[in-house]
Order: C-alpha cells, then structure tokens, then sequence
C-alpha cells in the first residue's frame, strides 16, 4: 500500500504543473493580446480605416517615444473631421483645438485652446509640421493621457496627440510623442 501512495504524488505533481503551465499560458496569451493597442500609447489607432495605413512608425521605449501613422486613399474625403474626432474621443483622446492652416502661416495665436501654447508648438513645428508635404492641411490637438516631458523637465503637456487631415481628405496622418 505505500507504494501505492508513492505513485500518486508524481500524478499530482505533473497535474499541478500542467495546472499552473495553463493558467500563466492563458494569462500571457491574454496580456499580449491586449496589449497590443489600446495600452500602448496611441496603439488604437492601427484599427481606424487599417486597410488603408501606408506606414507605421512607432519606437516605444522605458522612457518615452513616438508613434506614426499615415492614411492615404484614392477616394475623396475618405476621412471626415466629425469621424476622425469621435474615433479619438472614444478613445479618450479629447480634442482641444483644431485649425486649417498652412504650414508657412501657422503660429502661436493661430490655437486659441491650448493651456500649454509654447511647448505643444514647439512639439508640432519641432517634429510634425517639417514632415507636411502639402500646405492646405486641418491639424487637430488632442488631450492624451500620456504625458510628454521635455527632456529636463522644465515642461510637459497631455496635449501632444496631433492629427493632420488634408483639405480632399485622402490623407491622414497622427502623430503622438509621450515620455522624455
């Protein structure tokens, strides 16, 4: 009889590994699979129009990064303001200004919303208005809820979620920095 007792312990040991294997395989397969859009910043949007993306530029570090995108159709005004504005607000991005403009005209006045006015535009004419192909453009400024930092930490802002419609609406591009 004790030898008996002694061939069950392993049964249960490899039971309870198998137990526990499955348990964390289906945690793992649920974290990655989740994380893969909504908790990364900006990742939601790789699902607004994702059949028409042309590129995805994204470097996600410890400390910071940036993520963009760009939309292209042949069609007109495949991308409308009151589409694009819900999409973001569903997905707490909250719009706080938005401007047609030309990249040579733009200046600080031009947004009138904007709580932190000189760092969200050195933001767009440091890194988004220099990679603007055309001049007739819509930008539109968003709160996040990720906060960007100037390296130092002398400034930071929630609003450093930016999109760029063009006038016929064929191409849209958005642009997020987060971090330092």
């Amino acid at each position: 009889m004790g030898n008996i007792k002694r061939l069950n312990v392993p049964n249960i040991q490899t039971a309870l590994k198998r137990t526990i294997i499955i348990i964390l395989t289906i945690f793992s397969l649920t974290v990655l699979v989740t994380s893969c859009n909504k908790t990364t910043p900006a990742g939601f949007w790789t699902d607004f129009h994702k059949d028409i993306i042309l590129t995805k530029n994204s470097d996600q570090g410890p400390w910071g990064g940036h993520r963009e995108i760009k939309w292209k159709s042949e069609a007109y005004n495949t991308f409308s303001d009151k589409e694009l504005i819900e999409f973001a607000d569903k997905n707490d991005w909250k719009l706080l200004d938005s401007i047609s403009f030309s990249a040579d005209t733009l200046t600080k006045k031009s947004f009138s919303k904007l709580k932190n006015d000189d760092y969200s535009l050195d933001i767009l004419n440091d890194s988004i208005l220099p990679k603007l192909k055309t001049n007739d453009n819509r930008i539109f400024i968003f709160k996040t809820t990720w906060l960007t930092v100037e390296p130092g930490n002398t400034r930071e802002t929630f609003e450093n979620g930016f999109a760029v419609l063009n006038a016929d609406g064929t191409e849209l591009k958005v642009y997020h920095l987060w971090g330092e």
